[in-house]
């Protein structure tokens, strides 16, 4: 008997190029449709996937994967050499990877990526069809969990660049896709795994009311972060009573750095200390636990909180930072995504912020496809944003800013000695001493504030009861490929007041 998952998702996926892929929709298209070398599961284990295995050598410089024998959709075997051809694609100069600083990793990938190397000096190769080595320009203890993440996720490397989306190694294939309206997914059947799913259909909604109203008349199986957010009205009844925990990510205000008035030091500091994190929090009805004292979940955990609000402190720095940019008055617009969450979140700093600095900021509400164009083009003043860990080393958070020029450090900020404290970080394996150059880069983070932390990103979704085994990975990977269905019971009551009466969990 086939079994569909019902899903919605807010907006279609900017792409399915595995290695393009850098939003949570697209990211969690390609993890249906594709598979990598292994996989981090939801208890913060890894786990061989497309590899049998692998061995480290060198000090954590040098991995050696064993492929298993695995196919393409098409029938071709998934082989070593698919994946020096990605990579090496990837690290092509012209080629648009946005998370450029994971295949850093790679010795010489970075000459490579700006055209000081020839691409046969990047660090990979194949020694046979089934033995894909890996060098590495720094120990990095953490490569194996790098590489579950889904810019390292291979696409054949016989197929055309213009047509990679027509063969699939994931438990997904595309089957059609009406933008704007719907997509449908059914299952490879070439490809090794445990999912009971026949098909995945998903509708495209941008409207979080609409898509809520289809959950409770129970044409949809699930609702929920990241791909298809709850109404922010209905949040009290899922926290109530629930243990709420953040994932690896934050909430942020991004200041564009390059270019005045945010230029100014004092200026973005002035905005990170005016907001009033607990009180806005209580607003928007989200547990105040999640208010981030820090720039990253895990830094500096047994400090005093450094980002406390502090008015008085917030209006002196502004105005040492109007006397600096030698202007009265300020024109100030904040750009975010046209959501709900953000646009009430934007609406309250925007009175947060005027009334601690008797000032007028211009709201900018976006597309998503708009937004996420202009962030690494940097035509913003300062914006809204929800980012996410690929993997759970702090590096990932601290890395976006090793460099004005990486696509990600969309604040363009970067210092000399930051960057050196970095490449000891990357360098050092011992844990404990990697904390402390951990806490020391946090400590520049807070003289130059390139970015205000606002509150820890957190996962609260809803599921039938007649759906069983979904799991999130700690990095926030929602694995719709493992989820069993049971008959579906019939519908729930309309009324939105029994929003408890489903499933609801909160990440």
């Amino acid at each position: 008997m086939e079994k569909t998952l019902r899903l919605s998702f807010q907006k279609d996926p900017l792409t399915l190029d595995p290695r393009i892929s850098s939003d949570p929709t697209s990211s969690t298209m390609v993890f249906l449709l594709f598979k990598g070398l292994t996989r981090f599961e939801p208890d913060h284990t890894i786990r061989c996937d497309l590899a049998n295995s692998f061995h480290i050598l060198n000090g954590y410089k040098k991995f050696i994967f064993q492929l298993g024998r695995h196919f393409w959709s098409n029938g071709d075997l998934i082989t070593a050499h698919d994946f020096v051809h990605s990579w090496k694609r990837a690290l092509s100069p012209n080629f648009p990877v946005s998370a450029l600083n994971f295949f850093y990793q790679i010795k010489n990938a970075e000459k490579v990526k700006k055209g000081l190397l020839p691409l046969d000096k990047v660090g990979v190769y194949a020694e046979n069809d089934s033995t894909l080595v890996v060098e590495l320009e720094h120990p990095c203890p953490y490569f194996p969990e790098l590489v579950s993440f889904c810019p390292f996720f291979p696409v054949s490397s016989k197929i055309d660049e213009d047509n990679i989306y027509s063969v699939y190694s994931g438990a997904f294939e595309l089957q059609s896709w009406n933008k704007g309206k719907e997509i449908h997914l059914k299952r490879n059947l070439l490809c090794k795994g445990t999912t009971q799913l026949s098909n995945i259909e998903i509708r495209i909604i941008p409207d979080e009311t609409e898509a809520f109203g289809l959950f409770e008349n129970d044409q949809l199986d699930w609702i929920g972060d990241p791909v298809s957010p709850l109404p922010v009205t209905y949040l009290p009844a899922l926290f109530s009573n629930k243990q709420i925990k953040p994932i690896a990510g934050v909430v942020s205000c991004w200041f564009n750095t390059l270019t005045p008035p945010f230029s100014n030091v004092n200026l973005r500091k002035a905005f990170a200390y005016a907001i009033p994190r607990e009180k806005l929090l209580k607003k928007l009805l989200i547990p105040d636990a999640l208010s981030a004292d820090h720039f990253y979940p895990g830094i500096l955990r047994d400090a005093a909180s450094p980002m406390k609000e502090c008015q008085e402190t917030a209006r002196e720095l502004f105005g040492d930072a109007l006397h600096q940019l030698n202007r009265k008055q300020l024109k100030i617009t904040l750009s975010y995504e046209a959501t709900d969450v953000f646009s009430r979140i934007a609406a309250l700093l925007k009175a947060y912020w005027e009334e601690t600095f008797n000032i007028t900021i211009k709201l900018e509400s976006l597309s998503f496809k708009d937004f996420f164009q202009r962030l690494p083009r940097r035509e913003f003043q300062f914006g809204l944003l929800r980012v996410l860990s690929q993997y759970t080393d702090v590096l990932n958070f601290l890395e976006r800013f090793q460099s004005r020029d990486l696509p990600r450090n969309f604040s363009g900020w970067e210092n000399s000695k930051y960057k050196t404290l970095l490449k000891r970080y990357q360098k050092t394996i011992d844990r404990s001493k990697r904390q402390i150059l951990a806490k020391q880069a946090e400590k520049i983070l807070l003289e130059e504030m390139p970015i205000a932390p606002i509150y820890y990103s957190h996962y609260v979704y809803m599921q039938k009861p007649h759906l069983h085994h979904l799991a999130i990975s700690p990095n926030g990977i929602v694995q719709f490929d493992r989820v069993k269905l049971e008959t579906r019971l019939a519908s729930f009551s309309e009324d939105p007041l029994q929003v408890a009466s489903y499933t609801a969990v909160g990440l």
